[in-house]
């Protein structure tokens, strides 16, 4: 549920989710272990990130992992696989929940 519904609806948003996660990595630990290189994506690929994770600016660099933080978006390629693609979409999915 998006927040301004549950803050309409008197709903508390439960927090279980990204303690249990499997993906729930802290963004502190990966920025220190992975050297800033920056990543060429496809146009259509920037504005699709963009527009899904609900922000304007975003530096595309490259990572072990799909991980948003903060104004970074770490990836582990270009190119990336279907199950690449998945995790990134997730990665957006719990950043924007």
């Amino acid at each position: 549920m998006h927040p301004i519904h549950a803050q309409l609806l008197g709903v508390t948003p439960l927090k279980l989710k990204a303690q249990y996660s499997k993906a729930s990595v802290s963004s502190d630990e990966h920025q220190v272990e992975i050297p800033s290189t920056p990543l060429a994506l496809s146009p259509q690929l920037k504005q699709d990130i963009l527009l899904a994770a609900g922000k304007e600016v975003l530096e595309f660099v490259r990572g072990e992992q799909a991980l948003l933080a903060e104004s970074s978006l770490y990836l582990p390629s270009a190119q990336l696989t279907a199950e690449q693609k998945k995790q990134l979409w997730r990665v957006i999915y719990d950043a924007s929940s």
